[in-house]
């Protein structure tokens, strides 16, 4: 969490977690909804992870933001742009595999 408080329900009860807690897991898709809400961003994980998008500037990262339909005109962080676009990346990856799979009749 960056911003805000998060209700993390443990053990039947609900636990604040704000930009001070420890670090939490939820599930994949509202952990990307935070993120692209602005107010979490992804624990921080080996620089490899975003290797792609290190040696890119902020107009480049912006750019490559807006190409996953997310608006990163506001956030002054690369760190936050690029867990947006990670975000929006699992976001978009989720949504091709339910598309994908076989409906059935």
């Amino acid at each position: 969490m960056i911003k805000g408080t998060y209700g993390l329900v443990k053990n039947g009860t609900v636990e604040p977690m704000t930009k001070h807690s420890p670090a939490f897991s939820i599930n994949a898709a509202r952990e990307a909804e935070l993120v692209e809400a602005g107010v979490a961003v992804y624990e921080a994980e080996p620089e490899s992870t975003f290797s792609e998008y290190n040696g890119l500037n902020m107009t480049e990262l912006r750019e490559a933001a807006s190409a996953y339909g997310v608006d990163a005109s506001a956030v002054r962080s690369k760190k936050e742009v690029i867990a947006l676009i990670e975000a929006a990346k699992v976001k978009a990856d989720s949504s091709a595999k339910i598309e994908a799979e076989p409906s059935e009749a």
